[in-house]
């Protein structure tokens, strides 16, 4: 269609510059702003969603602050609210004039028991007054086993005539060794006698 033939008047569409060049997309011009922003939301962006993360697994791991572990604000001595609410005291270190002393050491049984004294060279005289023939002998015989050396028995009758057997002794000195015989005997009774003579031990067997 040649121009005379255009039906239509002309209007701003019709103006063509010459001078122009055709833009594109790509070829716009970019200021100083729209190249340094991206590069300012990484530096800024980059530390700050690891710096939750880091909290956001500290919270949840074990060992971090959502299992109960006790902060620094509420150690106990740092001035900070104990749980029960009540503010936490602290205390001043010990001076060494302060210190608390040693323990005492308690008395062993080995300190509180004194050593028996038993005397097995003593001379043993013992006597039957009971009704079991033979009884004399056998417990003179048990006392040598025991190894009371001097121990015998004596066809002298008794000059003294107890409900059970009992073990005479003249001197406290010789308790110990009273009792030693009564155990090998199995005798229940011990008695203190100064009549007995030439500190010997008696034992009469019933």
């Amino acid at each position: 269609m040649s121009k005379n033939a255009y039906p239509y008047p002309p209007d701003e569409f019709d103006q063509i510059d010459l001078n122009a060049r055709p833009k594109e997309v790509h070829a716009a011009h970019r200021n100083a702003w729209s190249r340094v922003w991206p590069f300012l939301l990484v530096i800024v962006l980059v530390p700050s969603v690891a710096f939750l993360a880091v909290h956001f697994l500290a919270d949840k791991l074990p060992g971090g602050a959502a299992s109960g572990s006790p902060t620094a604000s509420q150690s106990p001595g740092s001035g900070g609210t104990s749980a029960s609410g009540a503010p936490a005291t602290s205390e001043p270190p010990l001076t060494p004039s302060e210190t608390a002393p040693p323990p005492t050491t308690a008395p062993t049984a080995a300190t509180d028991i004194p050593t028996p004294v038993i005397d097995k060279t003593i001379v043993v005289t013992v006597y039957n007054a009971g009704q079991t023939r033979g009884a004399a002998a056998t417990a003179a015989e048990q006392l040598v086993g025991a190894g009371f050396a001097n121990a015998d028995k004596t066809f002298d009758i008794s000059p003294k005539n107890p409900d059970l057997s009992t073990v005479y002794y003249s001197t406290d000195a010789q308790l110990d060794t009273a009792n030693e015989v009564a155990r090998v005997l199995g005798a229940t009774a011990v008695e203190l006698d100064p009549q007995v003579a030439g500190g010997n031990v008696v034992v009469v067997v019933k």
